[in-house]
């Protein structure tokens, strides 16, 4: 932004109160003093949008609305002498959520209640209502309080006008909070740090228009106050000496806007001017279409067209209203720059079933604690001065900054935040603020379910202002976080090979009782065959099959152990031998002669591996393919570690429990603890054998005695 010249010849901002509507159409700046409860008007500037940089009140192109904020500033300071600095501003309901709650506090062990305790306990109340939005709100967008209002007090039970200087056993605040998206209010932010203005003061712009059309004193009345700009219509209600309720309708004077639009083919100042020109008063009206046509019409004839879509408007915001009240309210102001459309007072009336003395166009004559120094300011100003006497009643609010690895964030002061809070807003996503394990792999081996665990995740390092923290840490004001981001887990993976050990045994075919036979490891995946390659997906059903051992081969043939021996060559083999491509085999009775295949039938066969398969339920294998093979389980061991299945994989030898200590999380560095190992329930130490089927226990604990 351009940087004013007469910068250092301009007297300090002092007290002056500089407020800023910024509209959807037009930016309104106002200088103030505030004197014995009452804002005095110094000076006002309106300078509207060269082109559409707001949308229904919300900022979309930052850098444009920037520059007529900055025209303002720059015209107030020129001619008042003033090096502005300090600014006031509101936001319009886009998106606006409320929230009523009821809060109680323990107060018999205090004083007499200062202001300071009540605003304290205001701030409690809002807090809560606060965290009853968070847990309601299932996206991820962050809110922020832009507003409340205290429904009522209550001492001991009793409703009082305040609590201030009261004493008594507990005390209770009702009050209603808005709340807006960050994206709303950050908008608002950024164009004013592109200022260099500090924002001392943020509020709804009903509650402010509120401020100043409808004090306290008269909010016993049910009234309903609708600031309608050109793109929202905001609501605020009042009844019972409270205002209750906020509301908006994105229905606002942009709709009449683009209706001419549409029907005289004008650019969107033009339709602009041709509004202006009925809401002033001017009989005959002179424009020029996009198509180089001048044309001459009169007001009449615009206020007839405009009639449908005044009416859409009347009626959507008396929608909002009956809503918001319940019912029709016993009066209405119109206040802001879409309250002068033609015709829209009696609509408003007739469609609440008001007589139209009960509706009316909040303007100069309606101001309270206001003095305008004879401006006669209308129904488009009242906003922006409201602003500036909400900046003075303390009912805004500010916010802090905090550092997250140098960048600053905004942090509303309403809201206790945490670090994790505040990475959030920094943009941080969870998994690199909390970390997540890899994902487990599960699947079924031979009927067994397994399960491969995932990597385990790196923690983030947190510090707030260099020392150590936990994301839970309070943060405010000028904290400063340092965070070197979580490394989530590898997820679990494991192909064939990895699971069924294929390496341990051979393909090819044995002889055996002059018979040849296939042999080696065979998977099936979900009922199809898969080499050793093949990566295991979640859920895969597995199913092992084929002839690896001279038992399995044995029992193929339902051929017994009893008084046999097996050869190969001189060599003598057990039911454990791993069968080799081109071996030949021979079964031997105790005097040495070979037996044939026929004669071993009745010995009692081997005893099935791993109980995969009882040997009655083996089927004779062809003698070239492995189809009717019995199942083999060619998987490692499955261990519960401290409540979780762990798969090792298959090997030569045995396993013991230090196997485990790359498949489970534990920090043995942390101070006054020891390790602790079981398995099945008794002591044990990291040489301990494990079998399949344990249950291991790898703890840290407290140390006793520390």
């Amino acid at each position: 932004m351009s940087t004013n010249t007469k910068s250092t010849e301009l007297k300090p901002q002092g007290d002056l109160v500089f407020a800023l509507d910024i509209g959807t159409r037009n930016v309104v700046g106002i200088l103030g003093e505030y004197i014995d409860d009452k804002l005095y008007l110094q000076d006002y500037v309106s300078i509207p949008h060269p082109k559409r940089a707001m949308v229904d009140g919300q900022v979309e192109d930052i850098k444009q609305v920037a520059k007529v904020v900055s025209q303002v500033k720059s015209q107030l300071e020129d001619k008042n002498g003033v090096k502005l600095t300090k600014v006031s501003v509101a936001a319009a309901g886009r998106a606006l959520k409320t929230c009523q709650v009821t809060m109680e506090f323990d107060i018999s062990d205090r004083e007499a209640l200062t202001e300071d305790m009540v605003k304290s306990m205001e701030i409690e109340t809002i807090q809560k209502a606060q965290a009853e939005l968070d847990k309601t709100d299932t996206g991820r967008t962050i809110f922020y309080c832009v507003g409340h209002s205290v429904i009522s007090y209550k001492l001991d039970d009793y409703k009082i006008i305040s609590l201030e200087g009261h004493k008594g056993e507990k005390a209770a605040i009702d009050l209603v909070a808005a709340f807006l998206p960050n994206i709303v209010v950050e908008g608002l932010y950024s164009v004013m740090d592109l200022n260099e203005l500090e924002v001392t003061s943020l509020t709804l712009e009903p509650i402010a228009a509120m401020n100043v059309i409808v004090p306290p004193e008269i909010r016993l009345i049910n009234i309903a106050l609708i600031d309608i700009g050109a793109g929202t219509s905001d609501i605020a209600i009042a009844k019972n000496g409270s205002v209750v309720a906020y509301a908006m309708a994105t229905t606002a004077g942009d709709e009449i806007t683009e209706e001419i639009i549409r029907t005289y083919l004008v650019d969107f100042n033009t339709a602009e001017m041709i509004k202006q020109s009925c809401s002033n008063g001017d009989t005959d009206i002179e424009y020029r279409d996009i198509l180089g046509n001048t044309h001459k019409i009169q007001t009449s004839e615009i206020a007839e067209m405009i009639t449908p879509a005044v009416e859409t408007l009347a009626e959507t915001i008396c929608n909002a209203i009956r809503e918001a009240n319940g019912s029709s309210p016993a009066a209405v102001f119109l206040v802001g720059g879409g309250s002068l459309i033609e015709g829209l007072t009696p609509l408003v009336a007739e469609k609440l079933g008001l007589d139209e003395t009960r509706v009316a166009i909040g303007g100069g004559d309606f101001l309270k604690n206001v003095d305008e120094r004879g401006a006669k300011l209308g129904a488009e100003y009242v906003t922006p001065l409201g602003i500036a006497v909400t900046s003075m009643l303390n009912q805004g609010y500010d916010f802090s900054v905090i550092t997250v690895n140098d960048s600053k964030v905004r942090v509303f002061d309403t809201k206790q935040l945490s670090v994790y809070e505040a990475l959030t807003i920094a943009g941080y996503k969870s998994h690199e603020i909390m970390g997540r394990s890899g994902r487990s792999l599960s699947y079924t081996l031979n009927g067994v379910r397994k399960t491969v665990k995932g990597g385990a995740m790196t923690p983030a390092e947190v510090y707030v202002n260099e020392r150590p923290a936990s994301i839970m840490t309070k943060v405010t004001q000028g904290d400063r976080i340092r965070i070197t981001p979580a490394m989530s887990g590898q997820n679990a993976s494991a192909k064939l090979s990895d699971i069924l050990g294929y390496e341990r045994f051979n393909d090819g075919t044995v002889t055996f009782g002059g018979e040849q036979f296939s042999i080696g490891l065979k998977a099936t995946v979900n009922g199809e065959i898969k080499d050793p390659d093949y990566q295991i997906q979640p859920l895969d059903n597995i199913e092992t099959s084929g002839l690896v051992t001279l038992g399995d081969l044995l029992r193929v043939l339902d051929a017994g152990l009893e008084g046999v021996e097996y050869r190969i060559g001189d060599t003598l083999i057990d039911e454990n031998y791993v069968l080799g491509d081109g071996d030949e085999i021979n079964a031997f009775d105790s005097y040495g002669n070979i037996i044939g295949t026929t004669d071993m039938e009745e010995m009692p066969a081997p005893a099935a591996v791993n109980d995969v398969m009882p040997a009655e339920e083996a089927a004779p294998a062809p003698q070239t393919a492995a189809a009717n093979a019995i199942p083999f389980n060619g998987a490692g061991i499955t261990v519960e570690v401290n409540g979780e299945n762990v798969v090792l994989p298959p090997r030569n030898g045995d396993y013991i429990l230090l196997d485990l200590l790359n498949s489970i999380n534990i920090d043995p560095a942390v101070p006054n603890s020891e390790i602790v190992l079981e398995i099945n329930g008794v002591p044990a130490n990291f040489s301990s054998y494990l079998s399949d089927g344990d249950r291991a226990v790898i703890k840290v604990q407290e140390r006793m005695g520390s």
